[in-house]
């Protein structure tokens, strides 16, 4: 096939030849999510000796325990090997191992999966120094949920641990007066407490007692919304409005205040919510909606352009970048913005424009197109879900790395990269190829062709990008996005997984914007609408 043909020959060049990484490979190397990822493949060398991953131990930027379980493998510590086993065993494989690995592993989510016979063996393993001695005791007593509301940071505590059967089978009995919201409200561990019950379909007598009472000034912009969000459940739209409006009044985000000013026109139709939407500087959902209903302009967008190549920065070596803003960090504001202008170079336009929004504070609303070339011959929507996706992804930055160790602008796990170059065949692959947009955008270009098999809406795409097709799948066959009051914008919101949700939101603005800006116009209204016709959305729902 084509791209099999043009991926070959993209493996030949000398700019993607690798040299074998020793140990000497590292010293001069930014501390970096670069240098995590090449530490990270280097543990999984056989030949790798345990002095060897000893000596990298303490040059990762970033530790997870997905890096600290590698570590522990590879290294000669007893230590290391010991916690690396005990954290990931469940409750009733620690309990059969000796007191210092129960006492690693064992956390109160564990703990809540036990009957309470169990409690008494629970609390003669933990250490006289645990948090959780007190927890467990409360959790022994006859009645959990009426000695819990003794002691509003335990009651808190102990419904945020535990699991979601421990919540439906002990908290959901009686509900909670208003001023006793209003004083749990004072504690930091509310939000998530909130959170979980609104998103909670089966925890109805706390869920409505949330409707009425005065939270504190300590609970959170996101966390008000979702309580805006709960109150419209019960057709209370006053104190849905009040909640909203309190909402725009913590945020910080400006998108966090626009998505509140969105669910008041929505609530209550008045026009004036759309007004001051439209007035946003963002660029969103939400502000894109009310700009077309109002039948305003489309909001001003910088697309700089620029020619040539940078003399002496190589866009695809991972670690150059991290060098750059390893300085940004300690620069002042004139510094930087006369440092972007050294990368006014086509090659170079995502690190210039990278730059300038931190110059800027994020004020200007900027969206490049870098290596137009790549991407020229796929349709104007390819082209504009790519860019969307890409921008989202990586803000076009080619060599940069996550904390997952995805790389490059497009972001791609190295056994999804590595499993579509066996598909085409493509012999002797190195995943640092993932470094340069060229291959970066046809890997991308190969992945949306499997996701759009099944996936027609930007939206759905993005959900799949970010969270799989499998768990986009699930979703839509959940009952997310049918007919209903609010919809499709109560679906939008209330998909628990947080990082997809927000995720979709911005690819799809992103998508808007680049079709305007490739000359190709679309309707974010029209898009809203199609998401409740299976039919142009998806295959799965049909």
């Amino acid at each position: 096939m084509l791209y099999r043909f043009v991926l070959s020959l993209c493996f030949c060049l000398p700019l993607l030849a690798s040299d074998p990484v020793t140990l000497a490979f590292f010293q001069d190397k930014p501390r970096s999510l670069a240098k995590d990822f090449y530490i990270y493949e280097y543990l999984q060398r056989p030949e790798t000796t345990p002095q060897e991953a000893k000596a990298l131990f303490s040059a990762v930027h970033t530790m997870n325990m997905r890096f600290f379980h590698l570590f522990a493998k590879k290294m000669d510590n007893p230590t290391y090997k010991k916690i690396s086993k005990c954290v990931d065993l469940d409750v009733n494989a620690l309990l059969k191992e000796d007191n210092e690995c129960f006492n690693i592993g064992i956390t109160l989510n564990k703990i809540s999966a036990l009957a309470k016979t169990q409690l008494p063996l629970i609390l003669s393993k933990l250490s006289a120094k645990s948090t959780l001695i007190p927890i467990v005791k409360l959790m022994q007593s006859d009645d959990v949920y009426a000695e819990a509301l003794k002691n509003p940071d335990a009651f808190l505590t102990l419904f945020n641990g535990s699991i979601s059967a421990y919540k439906d089978g002990i908290f959901d009995q009686t509900s909670l007066d208003s001023a006793y919201l209003s004083a749990l409200s004072n504690n930091p561990k509310f939000n998530a407490f909130a959170m979980s019950i609104v998103q909670n379909d089966k925890l109805d007598t706390l869920r409505e007692s949330l409707l009425h009472f005065k939270p504190s000034l300590h609970v959170k912009s996101k966390t008000l919304f979702y309580l805006g969000l709960n109150a419209l459940r019960y057709a209370q739209i006053d104190q849905a409005m009040l909640f909203f409006e309190q909402s725009i009044e913590s945020a910080s985000k400006q998108e966090e205040k626009d998505k509140a000013l969105f669910w008041q026109y929505l609530a209550s139709k008045n026009a004036n919510a759309l007004q001051r939407l439209a007035q946003s500087r963002d660029v969103n959902i939400y502000s894109l909606y009310a700009r077309e209903a109002l039948e305003l302009p489309f909001p001003e967008i910088v697309s700089p352009v620029f020619e040539g190549s940078h003399p002496s920065f190589d866009v695809s070596d991972p670690f150059a970048w991290p060098r750059v803003m390893n300085r940004v960090y300690t620069m002042k504001s004139e510094e930087v913005q006369t440092l972007a202008q050294s990368f006014r170079y086509a090659d170079t336009l995502p690190h210039y424009v990278y730059l300038m929004e931190r110059v800027t504070h994020y004020a200007k609303n900027y969206y490049p197109i870098p290596y137009p070339e790549e991407i020229s011959g796929y349709s104007t929507h390819r082209q504009a879900l790519m860019l969307a996706i890409a921008r989202q992804e990586s803000r076009f930055i080619p060599s940069v790395v996550s904390t997952s160790y995805a790389l490059g602008m497009m972001q791609f796990m190295p056994f999804v990269a590595r499993d579509i170059a066996a598909k085409e065949k493509i012999e002797d692959f190195d995943i640092k190829a993932m470094f340069h947009p060229h291959i970066a955008y046809l890997f991308g270009n190969i992945h949306l062709n499997f996701l759009e098999k099944s996936l027609y809406h930007p939206l759905f795409v993005a959900y799949a990008y970010n969270g799989g097709i499998g768990f986009t799948k699930r979703h839509l066959l959940g009952g997310a996005f049918k007919e209903g009051a609010y919809e499709p914008f109560w679906s939008l919101e209330t998909m628990q997984n947080e990082e997809s949700r927000e995720y979709g939101k911005k690819v799809l603005a992103n998508y808007v914007v680049y079709r305007e800006l490739l000359g190709e116009s679309v309707s974010i209204k029209n898009l809203f609408e199609t998401l409740l016709i299976p039919s142009v959305t998806d295959r799965f729902r049909n």
